[in-house]
């Protein structure tokens, strides 16, 4: 077992199987993906050997992740070798979204046990001025068809701001009453070139956590 200074046992591997992404969201990669030298991602079988490592290290949960992950051909393979390494119980995948409308119930059938799906805006307009991409009705698609696939989990990932989507709070809260989806809202990251953007963006998890509790929305 993988077991820190602390004591605090680890039970849950973050994969990153490709840095590549082929949106252009406005906190992350605005320019889109740039790369000016060549690429030597982890093969299969490097992939294989990295969760079968620590699978005997007592990993039992594996997250898959990039980049965007679904923008690697031999996606579908990654999700069936975690699915068949021994002591691997749970296989989830972080996604914007894309191509998901087409693919969730072979990814499922696969072995993929939950999704989280990064959508920033309920907003068509705004997800593409967001994005770079108009692509919201295809994630939505994606998202509805998740919940049809049988999927023991999907997750939305949204990160507010305020000169984006800052007011959509509500919005989010509406769409989520009659869903069995889990919402997360998380915090835009200060980096070492974003100081002004974080500055004019910036919603604090605790602004949020209290308009939660105004609305009534109560601790599990």
């Amino acid at each position: 077992m993988l077991i820190d200074p602390a004591g605090r046992k680890f039970s849950y591997l973050r994969l990153s199987i490709t840095d590549v992404c082929n949106f252009k969201c406005v906190y992350c990669l605005p320019d889109g993906y740039q790369c000016d030298h060549d690429r030597e991602f982890l093969s299969l079988n490097e992939i294989s050997n990295t969760i079968s490592a620590f699978a005997h290290h007592g990993i039992t949960k594996l997250r898959i992740t990039g980049g965007e992950p679904t923008l690697r051909k031999d996606f579908i393979d990654v999700i069936r070798v975690a699915k068949d390494t021994p002591g691997i119980t749970k296989i989830a995948a972080t996604t914007n979204g894309f191509s998901m409308h087409k693919h969730i119930n072979d990814w499922v059938d696969a072995g993929l046990n939950a999704i989280n799906v990064s959508i920033d805006t309920l907003d068509p307009r705004m997800f593409n001025t967001i994005t770079g991409h108009d692509k919201f009705n295809t994630v939505m698609k994606g998202i509805d068809a998740a919940l049809e696939s049988g999927i023991e989990s999907v997750k939305i990932n949204s990160v507010l701001m305020k000169q984006y989507n800052g007011q959509e709070l509500d919005t989010f809260l509406a769409y989520l009453k009659h869903r069995p989806v889990t919402m997360r809202f998380i915090e835009l990251m200060q980096t070492n070139d974003n100081k002004a953007f974080f500055d004019k963006n910036h919603v604090s998890g605790q602004s949020i956590k209290v308009r939660l509790r105004a609305a009534g929305w109560q601790p599990v």
